[in-house]
């Protein structure tokens, strides 16, 4: 691969990612929660409302010992509850409570209100953002693993109204 395309996927990736935290930030104001904390909260309830911290770790792409240091606030404001695994010994379960459902569907709501979240793409048509979409997913298949991908895609929140979209397939 010729240099500038490595050059500018990192760049164009990085950017990218710099944009759309500065729109989950200020969602993180508003609600008083960081944009890592408000993806545990995701993670959480796109998986059955509990996993262990190693399972976290692996969907958000974290080291074990961030998930830990994310969890202890969360826990502390009642929004995650985090016990032993009765069957396992050594490993705990975190669940997310229902103050701290309650609190992800507020946000849900304020994203779903925000056209320029995760940032400005209404510019796009929707066959450029299945495409880049479609992209991505090969990018992150390749990185991840298919079984990744298909989690990432096949996530829903309960309450948000998918009908026009049909993330069981592949984009593109």
């Amino acid at each position: 691969m010729d240099f500038i395309y490595k050059q500018n996927t990192v760049l164009m990736v990085r950017a990218l990612y710099f944009c759309m935290e500065t729109n989950w930030s200020e969602l993180g104001r508003i609600h008083n929660l960081s944009p890592a904390q408000q993806h545990i909260l995701f993670i959480l309830s796109t998986n059955g409302n509990t996993l262990t911290p190693s399972e976290i770790s692996e969907i958000g792409c974290w080291h074990i010992s961030t998930v830990t240091r994310l969890l202890k606030p969360l826990k502390q404001r009642g929004f995650i509850t985090v016990i032993q695994d009765p069957k396992r010994s050594k490993f705990k379960k975190v669940t997310i409570t229902s103050s701290g459902n309650e609190l992800f569907q507020q946000i849900v709501a304020t994203i779903v209100e925000q056209d320029s979240f995760p940032f400005e793409m209404s510019h796009l048509s929707k066959e450029e953002l299945d495409s880049f979409l479609h992209t991505g997913r090969k990018i992150l298949d390749a990185n991840k693993g298919e079984m990744f991908g298909e989690k990432l895609f096949n996530a829903k929140i309960d309450g948000v109204d998918y009908t026009n979209i049909n993330l069981d397939e592949k984009p593109l």
